[in-house]
């Protein structure tokens, strides 16, 4: 296969996409697209939604990630990143998307677009308002994960790394450019997990392109 994603490093979706890639040992081309703004007309074409990743398989587009992720699970089986059946593959799905509606888009996303994109690409200062709001939804999302990993699991479905452990990876580096952490007396289990999640090759050699994508715009990086 011939693969190329189109998208930017700092969206937790394509970086959900590319450590897929990379987990799969498969090579690609990144199409970087940061889409702010109005989209260009040109990348409607490919992504109607204008949201990022897309990814194109031999010429062919396909505009979402977990949907792209799925077509490489059907297509590259092993190693897998998708439980086979039963309980564990709806677990999975339900927690990816525990991910993208709690952490991503009640805590993540505004402290990130507040904290690290307003002032490093946009010269404005953050709403205050809007970054009270996101850490006063923290506790809950964060009691949550940990939850889901009180029993000493490695990993949130167990001893295997699956999808819904990369979309959290993804989503937790966004959190890191934002300034914060994880508070590790409080949820040391879900602070132990992110960094073990961060520590697999294909989440280093992320990391590796972010450095030189931010510098030390990022705390993650100062």
């Amino acid at each position: 296969m011939q693969l190329k994603v189109h998208g930017t490093l700092l969206s937790p979706w394509v970086r959900r996409l590319v450590v897929a890639i990379e987990e799969k040992g498969l090579d690609y081309e990144q199409v970087s697209i940061v889409p702010l703004g109005d989209p260009d007309p040109d990348f409607l074409k490919i992504s109607p939604l204008g949201k990022v990743p897309v990814l194109e398989v031999n010429g062919r587009f396909l505009p979402d990630s977990l949907a792209a992720c799925t077509l490489l699970e059907a297509e590259v089986p092993e190693p897998s990143l998708f439980p086979k059946a039963g309980w564990d593959a709806a677990w999975m799905l339900w927690l990816c998307d525990y991910l993208a509606t709690a952490l991503f888009s009640k805590v993540e996303a505004p402290l990130f677009i507040e904290q690290f994109i307003k002032p490093n690409f946009q010269q404005t200062d953050p709403d205050p308002e809007i970054v009270a709001a996101a850490k006063q939804m923290r506790p809950q999302v964060f009691d949550y994960l940990e939850s889901q990993l009180v029993s000493g699991r490695p990993y949130l479905l167990g001893d295997d790394c699956t999808l819904a452990d990369l979309t959290a990876g993804g989503i937790f580096i966004s959190y890191f450019h934002a300034g914060e952490i994880i508070d590790s007396a409080r949820w040391p289990n879900l602070s132990d997990y992110v960094a073990r999640i961060h520590m697999r090759p294909s989440f280093e050699h992320l990391l590796e392109k972010e450095r030189e994508l931010v510098g030390t715009r990022s705390p993650l990086f100062a």
